[in-house]
This record gives structure tokens, C-alpha cells and sequence, in this order.
């Protein structure tokens, strides 16, 4: 029985949080227009993952780009928004209060000062009302750390 429970702690901590990184449904996140999600679910890309995964290379934006009538500069942002996404605990509106405070990608997050983007998250934050909570000190401290254990950036 103590067994079973600690087991149970084990996925609850660890494994159910990995399981949910860039696993967003497209059906229930606003990151590219209806019809191209139509066209995407068609296709058997579901969620943030797979779509993420068309765009990680240069040649499957470019590809993308061309499939979905998509203009290149936003396909590259559409890829790292999702390239954000990796990171537990950033979903849509995270990565775009990240986006629109200059953090890019991965390499960018990896490199920037705790203290110094908590401000520029905040006050970004309350121009825009991305999100409906102020990000903290310890959240951006955690992403950060999270950001560099995460081995798939885009090329």
C-alpha cells in the first residue's frame, strides 16, 4: 500500500507535469487562425506538440509557410511561441507575455537575469493584460532553470 502511494507522488511530481508540456489540444488554444487548425486537425496534427514539431527545422517552416498560406515571420514566431511552450508551467499566454518582453526563444530565456525579466514581464504585463496573475520572482527563476534542460530548440 505505501508503495502504491509513493508511486502515485512519484507521477503526480514528476511525470504528470512532463506530460503536459506543449500538449495543448489546437482545438482549445487561440495560436493560429480556424482554418488553418481545421486544416492542421485534418492532417492528424492535434496539439502544440506535433504542430511544434513541423516547425523546429528551417526547411519545415519554409514548408509550412507554403502548405498553410502562412507569411514566413509568422511562422517563425507561431514556432517560438511553441518552442517556449516546452517549458512546464508556460502555456499560450505565458509565451506570449515572454514574446512581447523580448524573450524569443529558448537561447533567450536560457540567458536572461531573473530579477531584470521579472520587471520587464510586469510592467509588460499590465500594458497588455496577458495574462491575470503577475508573474513572480520564483516563476521566472523556474522557467528559466526549466528552459535549460530543454534539448529540442528550433534551427
Amino acid at each position: 500500500m505505501k508503495l502504491k502511494i509513493a508511486l502515485s507522488l512519484v507521477f503526480l511530481f514528476v511525470a504528470a507535469p512532463m506530460a503536459y508540456a506543449s500538449h495543448y489540444d489546437l482545438l482549445d488554444i487561440d495560436i493560429v487562425s480556424s482554418d488553418v487548425v481545421d486544416k492542421l486537425v485534418a492532417a492528424k496534427v492535434e496539439n502544440t506538440e506535433d504542430l511544434f514539431s513541423l516547425l523546429v527545422t528551417k526547411a519545415g517552416r519554409e514548408e509550412f509557410s507554403k502548405k498553410y498560406g502562412m507569411p514566413m515571420p509568422e511562422v517563425e514566431k507561431l514556432g517560438r511561441k511553441l518552442e517556449l511552450m516546452q517549458i512546464v508551467g508556460v502555456g499560450p499566454k505565458a509565451a506570449a507575455l515572454l514574446q512581447l518582453s523580448g524573450v524569443t526563444s529558448l537561447k533567450a530565456l536560457n540567458e536572461a537575469k531573473a530579477e531584470e525579466l521579472l520587471e520587464v514581464l510586469q510592467r509588460v504585463n499590465r500594458e497588455h493584460s496577458i495574462t491575470g496573475v503577475q508573474p513572480d520572482l520564483t516563476v521566472v527563476r523556474d522557467w528559466i532553470e526549466k528552459s535549460k534542460k530543454i534539448a529540442n530548440h528550433m534551427e
